[in-house]
């Protein structure tokens, strides 16, 4: 038994530096949050690992953006119980890309058996945020084929590709990216004429055991309905709401939910409708 543990750990410790997976079967997400200021980074499997195969050995995610805004990832805040997160590296407008830095975000910890794998169902990792009061602009997830990547990893030497091995992949799993960018330029509270709320506020990131929501009717398209659903789809929850001027606010009880990313939506009349997503965790 102890030499069948020792086996896996030395497959886990060579796993990250393998050659690309036999079985690729993980996209990585990244959106930002209805604060306009909480980074969700999750992984969404195109396959269901079990125990033991949802072990993961390591997990490096690295996010792009331009070299002239200022950042600096903060509040990293696992969505994992047992992982920890943290900014292992910055990478300054290297010379194969000198417009560009990239952040690497990466897991502290090996042989991690708590991340679920179920297939085409969404698991958030961590979220984060800028330390800089300002946008940073759009930050977006880089792609291991793209040829800018290709040459900071080949030219410059240094290793800024995405990074997740699963035992049940035999190596990394990742396979691309589902939404890559997120830009704090482009804020869920616009006043986008087609939508039916302006200034909507989500909070707490993440919840617990309530969720507060925001926002002020659209002249004309008031708001008369918020539905809850989950990472699959499903409707979880429909509540009415009376369609009124002025700010709105309801709160969700989501004590009962279960860990993971939900959508909701704020539906008007005339068929007009506002998304945002949230967390909801269980450490």
């Amino acid at each position: 038994m102890v030499k069948q543990v020792r086996h896996l750990a030395l497959w886990l410790a060579l796993s990250a530096a393998c050659a690309p997976a036999l079985q690729a079967q993980v996209k990585f997400n990244l959106s930002l949050l209805p604060d306009n200021r909480t980074y969700l980074v999750s992984v969404l499997p195109e396959t269901t690992w079990p125990v033991p195969f949802n072990m993961v050995g390591s997990v490096q995610i690295v996010i792009k953006k331009a070299a002239d805004r200022p950042f600096m990832a903060g509040e990293l805040t696992s969505l994992v119980p047992n992982v920890t997160w943290w900014d292992n590296t910055y990478v300054e407008s290297p010379e194969s890309a000198p417009e560009h830095d990239f952040v690497c975000i990466v897991m502290r910890e090996r042989g991690v058996k708590d991340i679920v794998f179920n297939a085409w169902v969404e698991t958030p990792l961590f979220t984060f945020v800028n330390l800089f009061p300002n946008c940073a602009g759009p930050l977006e997830l880089v792609e291991n084929d793209d040829p800018m990547v290709q040459a900071v990893v080949n030219v410059d030497r240094i290793n800024i590709t995405q990074n997740m091995s699963v035992l049940g992949a035999q190596g990394n799993a990742f396979s691309g990216v589902l939404n890559g960018t997120a830009d704090c330029t482009v804020a869920t509270s616009v006043d986008d004429p087609e939508s039916p709320v302006r200034n909507l506020r989500v909070f707490p990131v993440p919840a617990d055991l309530r969720l507060q929501v925001f926002w002020e009717n659209t002249p004309g398209m008031e708001v008369d309905k918020l539905i809850v659903s989950n990472a699959a789809g499903q409707v979880l929850a429909v509540r009415k709401v009376a369609a009124m001027s002025g700010e709105q606010n309801i709160e969700l009880d989501i004590k009962d939910l279960p860990a993971g990313v939900y959508s909701g939506a704020l539906l008007a009349a005339n068929g007009t409708r506002q998304a945002f997503r949230f967390i909801v965790v269980r450490m």
